[in-house]
């Protein structure tokens, strides 16, 4: 993917893996439309990166319908654009704790953001994508929807269920020229952990940057590939979560199954 004059569309753009993202992206000469709900710091970032701020909510309903209709208004006012050529389903937010603690509102915001809304985005800026024939879409995953951990319950049903569709989703637009990633990061400094109520917690592994996501995606949709994992090693467990899954809960039980 030609990444210079690329429109791309960037959710949770005002802090962590999404806003080192959209500075990654900058450098590599994408056109920015990010997303976030707080004000201060999307502006903050856009005027970093050079980049339009889209301010949107979506936790909210309408949320998602409002920020791809915001996002194609802009896109059609541009004489050398054809839509989002890249959608980049970042934005997320987290809870930890037991399943009986949560309230029913925190269910349906962790539902909404990490699952419903990249679908919903993806829904409405796939047809102009399809249409000519090229685009990608990539999904911003955590490596606890590929092998769970204790007291993150709803948000790791919500990553599985991305990672499924964002599997099945390539499947259906093999052969239309848009292609499809899913970036899996493990422990990523970014404050995700302070707003999901509990701080990480653990010696090992150490959080990593979020630039180090952020180039990942880069390299992602330069070179097509479809599963990322950050840090690379972190597709062992995944792989033996899937092959010996009573080995892996062991071995978790062992080192501490949760952050």
């Amino acid at each position: 993917m030609r990444l210079r004059g690329a429109v791309t569309l960037v959710t949770g753009g005002s802090s962590g893996i999404g806003a080192a993202t959209a500075r990654v992206l900058a450098r590599a000469g994408a056109r920015l439309l990010i997303a976030g709900r707080d004000p201060a710091r999307l502006d903050a970032v856009a005027r970093d990166t050079g980049a339009l701020a889209l301010k949107a909510d979506l936790a909210e309903p309408q949320g998602p319908a409002e920020l791809a209709d915001a996002a194609l208004q802009v896109a059609a006012t541009d004489a050398h654009a054809a839509g989002i050529d890249i959608l980049i389903n970042n934005a997320g937010v987290g809870w930890c704790g037991p399943v009986g603690e949560m309230t029913g509102d925190k269910i349906e915001e962790i539902l909404a953001v990490n699952l419903a809304a990249p679908i919903e985005l993806t829904r409405r800026l796939l047809p102009r994508m399809t249409a000519r024939g090229s685009g990608r879409i990539v999904f911003v995953s955590s490596i606890v929807g590929t092998t769970s951990v204790r007291d993150e319950a709803v948000y790791s049903a919500a990553k599985a269920g991305l990672g499924n569709f964002a599997e099945s989703l390539a499947h259906e637009l093999d052969g239309s020229g848009v292609g499809v990633c899913v970036i899996v990061p493990g422990v990523i400094n970014t404050p995700f952990f302070e707003r999901r109520g509990r701080p990480y917690g653990r010696r090992k592994p150490e959080p990593l940057p979020a630039e180090r996501a952020a180039e990942a995606i880069r390299s992602a949709l330069e070179h097509d590939r479809q599963v990322v994992y950050v840090p690379r090693w972190m597709s062992l467990p995944a792989r033996l979560h899937g092959a010996a899954p009573r080995t892996f809960a062991l071995l978790a039980h062992w080192f501490g199954d949760h952050g």
